[in-house]
């Protein structure tokens, strides 16, 4: 059984666990005026910096700068996650939990959608074996055994329904093997695989599962390559071909990113082993995350001809998007890496890494080649472009570099370049705004809904790269949530991001089938709008929403405490307890005109 954890489960654990008590079992507390100090028990120090605020029920170590609350100082001294330290406590303070009930039926479809494609690949792997026609194809190729095994290539042979018989034999419905992109249905309802006569490529994520296929002919026939629809458990634009091998073999120093199963294999029986290749689509931006993940350096190298050179293009755009700053090796005579490799070698191949360009050097020659700089309106509308590109980078101190750098070349003022970046970034947020903005003016807007749609925000930003959730972990407490589903989500991302696997899709299924959020959700949040620009801006103004929030409501409690003073008649204690009072209602309200 599943245990869900709301708001009112919190507030009982508060309650009854009183963060002096629960620290004290950890640490020896001295009171300190309103406060307790002890010495800190996540770094070494000899002089008490660790204080815990009763009243405030937060702690704080003035020395490494850790805080938070009772949950949260139990997940880092016990080393647990969020709904396992409220475990913890709810247990150790004798406050029941709410069971709910967890639905298995989708793990039990993906489990099930796993287990038809490893036996997919079986079959097409032993078809391999018994096809010369297709193992000389591939040793033509300079493809080994060794290779074969370790990309566990296969082979469709030409028949309608092999595939579909040897799955039927091992107990999987027509119906799970049409929704698993194995086979298909025809128009008389017959079922027939859905791959003949290909070379099969297995696609395997870093669990070591095979999640689709994709499968190209032995000759010209068209398409050239097919691949598995999406599925339950495969989403192309979502995965990349090689990735496994990134995950187990390579130091992640650099990636590679090509256009074919190919010219990944080539790279790595060449002795390449950090090449991966996106599956039939452009370069997503879904993609782009992972390949942040995996790789300090990413390197794009498609092939040399014009399309291959506009989905280069594509792929800059998306990286510098995610804040990449990926750099382009260009192979001559238009040619791919696999036809480069088998001519020219490994060794070359690395020498042409060395010369690689850097994204903008690239754009700004592949722009060049649209305008005659000779004449002014070339050169006008080649700046113009160029700053298109400008404006997309997110780095403030690469693009001044880059201002600089054209400005000079060109004979161009680096104040006209500028303005007419900020006019972009006008019109972009002009676009954002009306989309964001209702069109009926909203004269008063409540407090409390401006901090939701901040804790949302900020929600969003967090789980989009772990560049954006790293800058929030260092300037936000996850205590400061006040909803408890968005608490939970950002505590649970400590631990998705210290895996090296996050995937938000599948992070935030994760979080459904733990009935913390639902599909309306994942909806909402997927058609929030924000703004990647100024990323780090906009998240400390959210951040000041909610703290300003907080103060409000302080304020608004002291002021309720002063009242309850009759200030005709107060004894001396009484008179000590409202100076008090009063002095840190002055506190706040300095604070809260620092922050206007």
């Amino acid at each position: 059984m599943s245990y869900i954890i709301d708001e009112d489960t919190l507030n009982e654990i508060r309650d009854r666990a009183d963060i002096v008590d629960v620290i004290s079992s950890y640490v020896n507390l001295k009171k300190s005026g309103a406060n307790y100090m002890g010495l800190c028990p996540f770094h070494g120090e000899k002089t008490p910096s660790f204080s815990v605020s009763p009243s405030k029920g937060i702690f704080h170590c003035f020395g490494c700068g850790v805080g938070g609350d009772q949950i949260t100082f139990i997940m880092k001294r016990e080393n647990l996650g969020f709904r396992e330290a409220v475990k913890f406590l709810a247990e150790k303070y004798n406050v029941p939990l709410k069971e709910g009930k967890y639905n298995n039926s989708l793990g039990d479809k993906k489990k099930r959608a796993y287990l038809a494609n490893r036996e997919a690949a079986k079959y097409y792997l032993e078809k391999l074996s018994e096809s010369k026609i297709a193992f000389n194809y591939l040793i033509n190729r300079n493809i080994n055994v060794d290779v074969i095994k370790k990309f566990g290539i296969g082979y469709a042979p030409n028949e309608w329904d092999g595939l579909y018989k040897y799955l039927r034999a091992k107990d999987f419905t027509d119906e799970e093997l049409e929704e698993f992109n194995l086979t298909t249905k025809t128009k008389k309802g017959n079922y027939i695989d859905r791959f003949r006569n290909r070379i099969m490529f297995p696609i395997i994520d870093t669990q070591k599962r095979v999640i689709g296929f994709g499968g190209r002919v032995l000759d010209d026939t068209l398409p050239k390559y097919l691949n598995t629809r999406d599925t339950i458990v495969f989403n192309k634009g979502e995965n990349l071909f090689g990735l496994n091998i990134i995950a187990s073999e390579s130091d992640r120093e650099a990636i590679i990113l090509v256009e074919g199963y190919m010219d990944v294999i080539s790279l790595y029986k060449s002795g390449i082993n950090y090449s991966v290749a996106s599956l039939g689509t452009s370069l997503t931006q879904s993609q782009s995350k992972i390949l942040k993940r995996y790789g300090k350096e990413i390197y794009i190298c498609y092939d040399g001809d014009s399309a291959g050179a506009k989905a280069t293009s594509r792929a800059i755009d998306i990286l510098i998007n995610e804040n990449i700053s990926p750099k382009i090796i260009i192979l001559p005579d238009n040619l791919d890496p696999d036809d480069y490799l088998s001519k020219f070698g490994k060794l070359n191949f690395e020498l042409e890494m060395k010369k690689s360009l850097s994204y903008f050097d690239y754009k700004i020659l592949k722009i060049k080649e649209n305008y005659n700089l000779e004449s002014s309106e070339g050169l006008t509308g080649f700046t113009s472009e160029v700053a298109q590109v400008l404006s997309r980078v997110k780095n403030p101190i690469e693009r001044d570099v880059y201002t600089d750098k054209i400005a000079r070349e060109y004979s161009v003022s680096k104040e006209a370049i500028n303005s007419y970046i900020r006019q972009l970034y006008r019109r972009k947020s002009n676009k954002i705004e009306k989309k964001i903005v209702p069109q009926k003016e909203i004269k008063k807007v409540l407090l409390e809904d401006a901090r939701k749609k901040a804790e949302l925000l900020l929600i969003k930003y967090s789980i989009m790269g772990e560049d954006e959730y790293r800058f929030l972990s260092e300037n936000l407490m996850a205590y400061e949530f006040k909803n408890i589903n968005y608490r939970i989500i950002y505590e649970e991302l400590i631990e998705q991001y210290k895996t090296e696997k996050y995937d938000e899709k599948v992070f935030l299924q994760s979080l459904k089938d733990k009935n913390i959020i639902d599909e309306a959700f994942i909806y909402e949040l997927g058609n929030i709008d924000i703004d990647n620009y100024n990323s780090h801006q906009v998240m400390r103004e959210l951040i000041s929403t909610l703290r300003k929030d907080d103060l409000e409501n302080e304020k608004k409690d002291l002021l309720n405490e002063i009242k309850k003073f009759d200030n005709g008649n107060l004894a001396k204690e009484d008179l000590l307890k409202l100076e008090s009072l009063i002095s840190e209602l002055n506190a706040i309200n300095e604070k809260l005109n620092l922050s206007q």
